[in-house]
């Protein structure tokens, strides 16, 4: 990693240094002589190889400056290059990074930001470079520069030129990092020094780090330095879920940073990038005004929701515009998920991080829909990525409409796509470490297009809860109304009005008319409202003998339904229905809590006998059925399901 600057230890002042090529000069001058030594490939010298000087640098792993020696073992036309004394340095190592500064390094980082100070504070047009051990006892600081060096007004420990620093500890690690190092750490001096130097503003300041780190990583990309950045760009792709605006210092951060900086300049041009550097305005304030001023119609925003889709599709062929990169893989891994579909689960997200949600396979006749829930407030951005792993369609993106109360929403993406991936992530404050969970669900065709974000595929009941929605004999809970999201609630509570509903869309008994109008056959049910329900419903089932009501002409409809009285509801429904239940004859004693004594004994073995219920395994292996008790959403599903597989196969 590097080091865009480094903060003195102790209150700064200004401090006006002889230097050594002052010395030298003046003796020439008095000796009366001129001295040039030519190099092949080099320009004229002005300092003589081996020529010392004493530099302040810093000691990472005391946290204090120090005096260090040097001395002059390469030069050219801009850049000279010394090693601290009693350390060595190949020269071959020496020779290609003069040569890459030369020739590759400043050309194209001056052209591609602007000018260092040039000549500078020190009258020498050329960049010194400072190789020296930093003592760093992470091993994570390569190279460094202070700004305090070009920048020295009321500081201390400053070299008072255009100068950047190379740990002696990397270039001994990896000998051919040199340029590389070099090239970053220059861009954050031409940085500093057009951003901050030559902003008019009183308050200039520093760009924000994790736009200042997409620079100098870019910078390392522009001079031809494509190896550190690689690496860091793998460590994003591996855990593309960590703050893009929050700087933390990983090498992910430098990935992260250097794939936006890059999808800009692609997306904007590379004079963009250039306008940037120079906008007085920083962060996302600085990229949104760089934007209108060229007249583009993208924003920080809209460009950061199409890098977060172009990390994802990038690594998928054939490629779609605007989401990927040019010449530049980026191929974020998915988090693989398992199970059968609907696939439901949570996960988390931080701001300005994506997570990615890769569905299993399907087949490609259905189409895909996935269904978000969101926390109140919270500042999601979602997509549904449908693609297809032979490569042979484009993919096709599906977004979101999150900006709602609930932050939640439904899409469904094309038919003709065996693979669907999820992307989420959020656009909150800049800088924040905050994070926002999230249900999501997903399914191929669900029955009457319907997920429920607390049913998935997994769940015992699904298949009886399918069958009931096919049929229209449900539709859940939506939770808050109007969100469209949806959840089954299975373990309440159903409510004999309820059921007196369900068992006559099951049975197909209803009609649209409203019977009976004016002349309630209970006491208790009375009102209606403009689909009937209940009242409708209710004298339906009872003009057919499905319900009797309780003596006193009470129907009691908001009253739990027992688990008995659903099996005697259902046995009357397939009578009235035309369709009867086979009759239990027998006498055999099946459930422990149902004795040959009960008054719906007969009713409920006839339905356990055609499989319509089942019971549940109790204490010492018994089986148990739990009459009185209320019967649950589960459970009275699972039995209209098997009256409606009753019904069809009659």
């Amino acid at each position: 990693m590097t080091a865009m600057s480094v903060a003195p230890t102790t209150p700064r002042s200004r401090q006006v240094r002889a230097r050594g090529i002052n010395i030298f000069l003046i003796a020439v001058l008095l000796l009366g002589c001129v001295l040039f030594v030519a190099t092949p490939g080099r320009a004229s010298a002005q300092l003589p190889i081996g020529a010392g000087e004493v530099f302040w640098t810093l000691d990472w792993g005391a946290g204090v400056y120090k005096q260090t020696s040097a001395s002059v073992l390469w030069e050219g036309e801009h850049a000279v290059i010394y090693v601290s004394d009693g350390d060595w340095v190949s020269p071959f190592v020496l020779e290609q990074l003069g040569t890459a500064f030369d020739s590759t390094i400043y050309p194209a980082l001056t052209e591609a930001y602007g000018s260092e100070p040039n000549p500078g504070i020190d009258g020498d047009p050329r960049v010194n470079i400072l190789i020296y051990n930093f003592n760093d006892p992470r091993d994570d600081v390569d190279g460094s520069f202070n700004f305090r060096d070009i920048d020295p007004e009321g500081a201390t420990y400053t070299n008072r030129r255009e100068i950047i620093y190379i740990n002696l500890q990397a270039l001994l690690a990896e000998p051919m990092s040199g340029p590389t190092l070099a090239a970053h750490e220059f861009t954050h001096l031409i940085l500093y020094y057009r951003g901050v130097m030559l902003d008019p503003s009183p308050d200039a300041a520093d760009e924000s780090t994790w736009i200042t780190e997409g620079f100098t990583t870019y910078g390392e990309h522009l001079a031809g330095f494509d190896d550190r950045v690689a690496a860091q760009v793998r460590a994003f792709a591996r855990g593309p879920n960590f703050s893009l605006t929050h700087w933390q210092g990983l090498i992910a951060n430098y990935g992260a940073s250097y794939s936006f900086m890059r999808y800009m300049a692609e997306r904007e041009g590379p004079g963009f990038i250039r306008a940037l550097v120079e906008q007085p305005l920083d962060g996302v304030t600085g990229i949104d005004t760089t934007l209108a001023v060229r007249g583009s119609t993208n924003t920080f925003a809209s460009l950061f929701d199409d890098w977060i889709l172009a990390g994802l599709l990038d690594g998928r062929s054939p490629q779609l515009l605007p989401y990927c990169f040019d010449g530049f893989d980026v191929a974020v891994e998915p988090v693989p998920l398992t199970g059968p579909l609907p696939l439901i689960a949570s996960a988390k997200v931080v701001d300005y991080g994506a997570v990615y949600l890769d569905f299993p396979a399907t087949s490609s006749l259905g189409a895909f829909q996935a269904v978000i829930d969101g926390e109140a407030g919270a500042p999601l951005q979602a997509a549904l990525v449908s693609w297809d792993s032979s490569g042979a369609s484009v993919p096709v993106v599906t977004r979101f409409d999150l900006a709602n109360p609930a932050v939640g929403g439904t899409v469904t993406g094309p038919a003709g796509y065996d693979r669907h991936t999820l992307a989420v992530w959020a656009r909150g404050i800049i800088g924040s470490t905050d994070s926002y969970e999230f249900v999501f669900s997903g399914a191929v065709n669900p029955p009457a297009d319907t997920q429920f974000l607390d049913m998935g595929g997994g769940d015992p009941f699904y298949q009886y809860v399918g069958v009931l929605l096919d049929r229209g004999v449900i539709s859940g809970k939506e939770i808050p109304s109007g969100s469209k999201l949806w959840f089954f609630m299975g373990k309440d509570n159903v409510l004999r009005a309820q059921f007196a509903k369900m068992i006559m869309q099951a049975t197909g008994l209803h009609t649209p008319d409203v019977d009976n109008v004016g002349n309630p056959t209970f006491s208790d049910v009375k009102t209606f409202d403009a689909n009937g329900y209940p009242y409708d419903f209710i004298e339906e089932a009872a003009a057919l003998g499905i319900v009797n009501g309780y003596s006193g002409g009470v129907f009691k409809p908001y009253d739990p339904i027992t688990r008995a009285q659903l099996v005697l509801m259902i046995t009357r429904g397939a009578t009235a229905a035309g369709k009867p239940l086979p009759l239990y004859v027998g006498s055999t004693k099946v459930f422990s809590d149902v004795p040959l004594s009960h008054p719906y004994y007969r009713q409920i073995m006839t339905a356990y006998q055609a499989g319509i219920l089942s019971g549940k395994v109790g204490s010492g292996g018994r089986l148990y059925f739990d009459p009185n008790s209320p019967a649950s959403r589960n459970h009275v599903a699972k039995m209209t399901a098997n009256l409606i597989t009753h019904l069809d196969a009659q």
